[in-house]
């Protein structure tokens, strides 16, 4: 029996998988013919650089390398510091089932881990464990019944959900360039050591055909200087930015996310008016990805029958992502480090470096709750002057919780750390107090699954089928919609013969009167 619908078109943002892979990338770092030989490491630093990213059938496939920074004093002289800088290359396939190309994807990417050994005085070989998570979704349109035509007595149960979808991807590189200039009473530049740089974004927006994107380039820098007490100098700068990412059909209201890494970094050392190495010109290549997508709330028609009718509905499970709230708090991780024994002892700290590695996030009694370790790295002055610099690496664990307001367990969470500030006390020769000042930011996200009418059979029952008064025992799960649906009546013909109201719990084992007489027609 044909029956005429109302439908309604649902577009709809599905997850079509995510996965979680490490990598292990491993190489050799040749010391040129122009430095000298290598004394003693005292760090080895690794920065992920993602070039490009592609989904293929049930993969996605990430072609990167891991920008290595060594720091060393070289052989002969104690207080000879030298630096390597070296790109060591990766492919690697993230399984996910379901993928195929021209789907969405999203990626993070982060060295957990680095080690190295010395081969011989002119040889290193790394090793480094990369994390990368990757995320595919997939836009679906559907064709949805959002009611009947010609059914008076249709019973139907809608929901109002709010549903999000992709309107469009883009990506795009740029180039931000700044002259910085030292601050008073920093010493002049010799040579610059090591360089890195982080982004944080701090503001998106839609318009039309693009997103805009403004945020902070964070510009760390150590360099060498001629001051034989404090070789080492460490400066931060943020260059604020703007950039642009083009995506065809965006318009304004629509809402943004939106990732923007470092590519390269260059950095030149120049003169200033009085002739000292003062300035330094950077010029950073970043890259920026943007999605713009809508929230709308949608009545669902989840559930329907209809007295005197047989309905056989064609479903279809949809899994919907709502975003539940974005928060950001700060935390402070502060721990006191007693030097090994095989290491020297510290007259004076050169420079600290801290870096937040997340091993896990999850939420537990309505907070977002963020484990992990802070990668510490201390270069310092030993008090053994034949000796020179030396180093520590220390791991501290922290754990944090930001109270947020509708989270539950069954909730996803994605979390990032940025460092804003690190501060390195010597409170003894053999003894430091750290204290890092960290932004923690973090998304929550919900999802449901929901059975949407995509199609429907009807026919009609005979007359006087089922009809008579039944005497119901209320079992675990039911709800008025159920048992009037079970039966093939109406909530409201419950409510009538039972001393009920709608909106009263039903407890299991509850008695009621279900009487029905059959009286329909098309």
């Amino acid at each position: 029996m044909t029956v005429e619908c109302t439908r309604d078109v649902l577009k709809v943002d599905q997850t079509v998988g995510q996965q979680l892979s490490q990598v292990l990338v491993e190489g050799d770092v040749v010391v040129p013919e122009v430095k000298s030989d290598i004394a003693r490491i005292l760090d080895v630093d690794g920065t992920v650089i993602v070039n490009s990213k592609e989904v293929i059938q049930d993969k996605v496939m990430v072609e990167g390398a891991v920008l290595c920074t060594v720091l060393y004093v070289g052989q002969g002289d104690s207080q000879l510091i030298e630096s390597l800088e070296t790109e060591i290359g990766f492919t690697h396939y993230l399984d996910v089932p379901g993928a195929k190309p021209n789907m969405l994807s999203t990626l993070k990417c982060q060295v957990e881990h680095i080690e190295y050994e010395v081969i011989n005085s002119r040889k290193l070989s790394i090793k480094a464990v990369v994390n990368l998570h990757s995320r595919v979704n997939e836009v679906i349109g559907l064709e949805v019944i959002h009611n009947f035509k010609d059914m008076p007595n249709i019973q139907m149960l809608k929901d109002k959900v709010a549903v999000s979808y992709s309107q469009g991807q883009g990506s795009s590189q740029g180039i931000v360039r700044e002259a910085l200039e030292l601050e008073e009473g920093m010493p002049s530049i010799q040579k610059i050591l090591k360089k890195s740089a982080s982004v944080k974004v701090n503001n998106r927006k839609v318009m039309d055909n693009r997103a805009v994107i403004e945020g902070d380039i964070r510009i760390q820098l150590v360099y060498l200087c001629d001051d034989p007490n404090e070789p080492l100098q460490h400066v931060n700068y943020d260059m604020p930015f703007t950039h642009s990412v083009d995506i065809v059909g965006a318009y304004q209201g629509l809402e943004c996310a939106a990732d923007v890494w470092v590519q390269e970094l260059f950095v030149e050392p120049r003169e200033d008016i009085n002739g000292e190495m003062r300035v330094l010109n950077v010029e950073a290549v970043i890259a920026a990805e943007a999605r713009v997508f809508e929230t709308e709330t949608k009545e669902l028609l989840i559930d329907a029958y209809c007295p005197g009718l047989s309905i056989q509905p064609k479903k279809r499970r949809i899994r919907l992502t709502q975003t539940v709230g974005e928060v950001q708090d700060q935390l402070v991780i502060k721990d006191s480090v007693t030097f090994p024994e095989n290491v020297p002892q510290a007259a004076r700290i050169l420079y600290v470096e801290t870096k937040p590695i997340i091993t896990d996030q999850h939420i537990s009694d309505g907070k977002v709750v963020i484990e992990g370790v802070l990668v510490s790295k201390v270069i310092y002055q030993s008090t053994d002057p034949s000796y020179g610099l030396a180093s520590i690496k220390e791991d501290i664990p922290f754990r944090h919780g930001i109270t947020v307001e509708g989270a539950r367990e069954n909730m996803e969470c994605q979390s990032q750390l940025m460092v804003d500030h690190t501060s390195c006390t010597l409170i003894a020769p053999d003894e430091i107090e750290l204290r890092a000042v960290l932004t923690a930011e973090a998304r929550m996200f919900s999802s449901l699954e929901k059975e949407v009418f995509l199609d429907v059979e009807v026919e009609e029952l005979k007359q006087g089928e089922d009809a008579g008064i039944y005497v119901y025992f209320v079992q675990p799960g039911d709800s008025l919609w159920s048992i009037a649906k079970k039966y093939n009546t109406t909530i409201d013909t419950i409510l009538k013969y039972n001393d009920i109201a709608e909106s009263q719990v039903l407890t299991p084992g509850e008695k009621l009167l279900i009487y029905k007489k059959l009286e329909v027609s098309l």
